[in-house]
């Protein structure tokens, strides 16, 4: 039984000496991430890179302040297409979590919007992925079939 013990104790101790318990899934999102997505090709045409910290913030309701870097590629023809994709770090978890909720505003505008002047980019947007891990956060819109996958890939 006490040998039963020691061994039990010894293998929790080595398999918490392996690791926080964090998997890669768990890995904040990079500015890297963007540019991964856009050449998984689950995106239409040509996209526009915008890394104003000023436009990115207002285009998805966040605080500017809150903002620590970010990058956003958007179709260059948005009367074709809305697919789109943005990586916000923040400042803090907190920040992100706050954000969450801005995204969400911005994928809900363009599918009002895109039902009277694109209509078929709306199954795009309702596919939207919004994933926010720490203090990143992931917006992408683009193949509803293939875009979901692409994103869990990344890490």
């Amino acid at each position: 039984m006490k040998k039963a013990l020691i061994c039990a104790l010894a293998l929790v101790l080595l398999l918490t000496a392996c690791g926080s318990g964090r998997t890669a899934a768990d890995a904040p999102f990079t500015l890297d991430d963007a540019e991964t997505l856009l050449n998984a090709g689950v995106f239409n045409g040509d996209m526009g890179k915008v890394d104003s910290t000023f436009v990115i913030a207002n285009l998805y309701h966040v605080d500017e302040n809150a903002i620590e870097e970010c990058v956003s590629y958007q179709a260059a023809n948005t009367s074709q297409s809305a697919d789109e994709v943005v990586v916000i770090v923040f400042t803090s978890k907190d920040a992100a979590v706050n954000a969450e909720v801005g995204f969400q505003q911005r994928i809900d505008e363009q599918i009002a919007n895109a039902k009277n002047y694109a209509p078929e980019a709306v199954p795009r947007l309702e596919a939207a992925v919004i994933r926010r891990v720490d203090n990143t956060i992931l917006l992408a819109v683009g193949d509803p079939d293939r875009l979901a996958e692409a994103v869990d890939n990344l890490h």
